[in-house]
């Protein structure tokens, strides 16, 4: 199962509905799974004092523009997703159609929100950014949510550097949870390795999804930005992902049909260390362990213990390997 790759424009599109479209088709065009985008109502989010009531007033777009939106990523085949806030943005999204919410840290403690969302949509993407893991055990196990919740590890510091990831949580938070999905929301620098390099890392250590800020241009300066990563390297940061997602293979420990073949390859067989002949009770100063042109089937010893004590039943020159058919 591949891991899911979330275009997020988050607030990119800055409340203009053309800037929103082109941000959709930069995620579609990069080839990301889904995209997810803030639907924002300034009223759900903090009174009218608060120091940013007014940006998110600015983010407010009609249920037109959202409805396109909705459209042009299903009709390109891909999910398209909501961080919601309140009611009115939840009751929207699932009138759009969209595949899934996420609740952000910001409503972590807000239960009516949380229960709302499982209520209505059969995936949903719940923030552990800052918050404490005894919450969250009271979130897992109290509210009695369906099993279907995805947490998100990560948190936005603008931009957030690599030794603030603790990466290792993810593992500790998929054995503490294991009937959840961990997903992993990336917030480096967008100009920087990190943007590529810690996603192989979460990938690597079993997310479900990886959660990337998506830009037009990093220079023009965006909205939510400094995480992002331009088209161009969005759409290399997909293929670096599908490009090495393979290696992660099984976590099963039987081998595979190549790796028995290599074995055979390249394992040493018990050899005569010098002529002996016909009827040498064999000791283990007669052996050497040596690579041979002949492939160690069934009838070879891999193993010079179990040559020691045995009869020679024909001669054998040096570095000819042991048989079970020469030996009784």
């Amino acid at each position: 199962m591949q891991t899911e790759i979330i275009a997020e424009i988050a607030q990119g599109y800055e409340g203009n509905p053309k800037l929103a479209e082109l941000l959709v088709k930069g995620a579609i065009v990069a080839n990301a799974d889904s995209v997810k985008l803030q639907l924002v109502f300034a009223d759900e989010l903090c009174v009218p004092t608060y120091p940013y009531y007014a940006l998110f007033k600015s983010l407010e777009m009609e249920e037109n523009v959202w409805k396109n939106l909705v459209k042009m990523v299903h009709d390109a085949g891909k999910k398209i997703y909501f961080d919601v806030y309140g009611p009115h943005s939840i009751e929207l999204a699932h009138t759009l159609g969209a595949d899934a919410v996420k609740i952000s840290t910001t409503d972590f403690y807000n239960t009516a929100l949380i229960k709302n969302a499982f209520k209505k949509f059969n995936k949903v993407f719940v923030s552990t950014g800052g918050v404490p893991v005894e919450d969250i055990d009271e979130l897992m196990h109290t509210n009695g949510l369906p099993q279907h919740i995805t947490l998100m590890h990560g948190f936005q510091a603008e931009p957030t550097v690599a030794e603030d990831n603790n990466l290792k949580r993810i593992v500790t938070l998929q054995q503490r949870y294991p009937k959840a999905n961990i997903g992993f929301m990336d917030h480096s620098l967008g100009s920087s390795e990190e943007a590529f390099h810690l996603p192989l890392i979460a990938l690597g250590l079993g997310v479900s999804c990886i959660e990337k800020h998506i830009t037009l241009d990093y220079s023009l300066e965006i909205e939510d930005y400094i995480s992002a990563l331009s088209v161009d390297r969005f759409g290399a940061f997909v293929k670096t992902i599908r490009m090495i997602e393979p290696s992660l293979g099984s976590s099963e420990l039987t081998l595979t049909a190549k790796e028995t073949d290599y074995k055979k390859r390249a394992g040493k067989l018990a050899v005569a260390k010098h002529h002996l002949e016909k009827g040498t009770v064999i000791t283990a100063s007669d052996i050497e362990m040596k690579r041979v042109s002949t492939t160690p089937l069934e009838d070879h010893f891999p193993r010079s213990e179990n040559v020691v004590g045995k009869t020679l039943l024909t001669a054998l020159e040096k570095d000819q390997p042991f048989q079970t058919s020469n030996v009784r």
